[in-house]
């Protein structure tokens, strides 16, 4: 299928860690992973009935390939055991935060790459929207990875920004 790229804005809280076990288990209990749920409704909604009839098909075959519509999983291991190698295409498959780039693994976009994309060393939620997906394109990011970067407002940090690329 191919990876997918994505992104995430979660609460600021200073332990970035526990920031990011908190938006997977969100994303989790919400049942929102899997490369047929990658498009926003926003995207799903201006395209053409022909596409949009086959990407509903798609997700019709992912729903059934992870075990039907009533599938439920009983944690996050029994999903990432379950999907393999096609991952979730979410955070979901990002296992936790770290000082450089690795496998499942987030960590902290450098300052230089922070300034040359979002043109500031403190973006705003605003500014890193209209930029999303350049820290992944500057970086190369590999898949089952992903940078975060601190959202600030008025100068305070307001959220976290987790962008990165997983699935198969």
């Amino acid at each position: 299928m191919g990876a997918s790229g994505w992104s995430y804005f979660t609460p600021f809280q200073q332990d970035v860690e526990k920031a990011l076990q908190e938006l997977r288990n969100e994303v989790f209990a919400k049942g929102k992973f899997g490369q047929a749920n990658a498009l926003p409704p926003d995207v799903l909604a201006q395209m053409p009935a022909e596409l949009k009839a086959a990407f509903e098909n798609l997700r019709t075959l992912e729903t059934a390939r992870q075990g039907g519509d009533d599938r439920q999983f009983a944690s996050i291991e029994e999903l990432l055991e379950t999907t393999g190698e096609d991952g979730t295409h979410t955070i979901v498959d990002i296992l936790h935060t770290g000082d450089g780039p690795d496998f499942g693994v987030a960590w902290p976009a450098p300052p230089e790459v922070v300034e040359e994309v979002f043109g500031k060393a403190k973006p705003t939620h605003a500014e890193i929207e209209k930029a999303q997906g350049q820290i992944t394109e500057k970086l190369e990011l590999e898949r089952w990875q992903a940078v975060f970067v601190t959202v600030y407002h008025n100068e305070q940090p307001t959220e976290i920004y987790f962008e990165g690329v997983s699935g198969d």
